[in-house]
């Protein structure tokens, strides 16, 4: 496991689920965390074991469907860490379990604005304060539900599908700075994130034998800041996963067609 001494990262998203198990995760490793999200009471909680092995860490409460203010918690975030991001993860998300005929375009503006605008716009609120220092390293976090299929969850999907494309026009854009751009794709993780939610369809079953920790997607996300690699997955059932649907793309979404629908 990488040392993360000395680093301050901020992680959005902090509050639960993968956010919580990478702050403390980060904190345990010796990193100072400024954690991000919109619930002060659970933060809190999160923040009190971070400080446990990083005392200097701390939280900033925000809601990120708030666009207009993310420049304003740029700066507030370089103010709590000395002036100082080493490293961004923009894990902050929200599901949309919908199938197509039943969304609204409020459903889909939503989805779109938390998980594509907010990161966006706080990754280009940071971005010029990393390549001031030429140093930095930006982690998105994606989902598997763009490289299987988008049945029930195409809005979702589309969010995260732009997210990606992003990373990679930062990926390539910054190869002559030390700034980096990394995605990371976690698959079906036991965590909030995939409990019945408002306005959502019910969740997807999921096999405990094929269903990642918290703490095991934070681990292989941390393990990203270490490579120059642009995607990681969380292990290696999801690569092979995606690695099969880009080789044929047309037969993979047949087959899932068939599997869904029957047709």
């Amino acid at each position: 496991m990488s040392d993360l001494t000395g680093k301050n990262i901020v992680i959005t998203g902090a509050s639960s689920g993968i956010g919580e198990a990478l702050a403390i995760e980060a904190a345990n490793r010796g990193a100072r965390v400024a954690i991000v999200a919109r619930r002060a009471d659970r933060l809190a909680d999160v923040l009190e074991r971070c400080q446990q092995s990083s005392p200097e860490s701390t939280m900033v409460v925000a809601d990120l469907a708030d666009l207009d203010a993310i420049d304003g918690l740029a700066s507030q975030l370089i103010a709590s860490l000395d002036g100082r991001v080493d490293v961004l993860i923009n894990n902050a998300g929200v599901p949309k379990r919908k199938r197509t005929d039943q969304m609204t375009s409020e459903d889909v503006e939503g989805v779109m604005s938390i998980n594509y605008f907010s990161p966006v716009r706080l990754t280009l609120a940071l971005l010029p304060h990393m390549l001031d220092r030429d140093s930095g390293d930006i982690v998105n976090v994606s989902s598997m539900g763009v490289h299987m299929a988008a049945f029930g969850v195409s809005a979702y999907s589309a969010s995260k599908a732009a997210l990606e494309f992003f990373t990679e026009g930062l990926y390539v854009e910054l190869g002559k700075t030390n700034v980096r751009a990394h995605l990371f794709v976690p698959g079906t993780t036991a965590s909030e994130f995939s409990t019945d939610k408002p306005g959502n369809n019910a969740p997807f079953p999921s096999d405990p034998a094929t269903t990642a920790t918290s703490e095991e997607v934070a681990i292989s996300l941390l393990a990203s800041l270490d490579t120059e690699t642009f995607v990681t997955y969380t292990g290696e059932r999801e690569a092979q996963t995606s690695a099969k649907r880009n080789a044929d793309v047309n037969a993979w979404l047949a087959n899932m067609r068939q599997v869904f629908t029957g047709m």
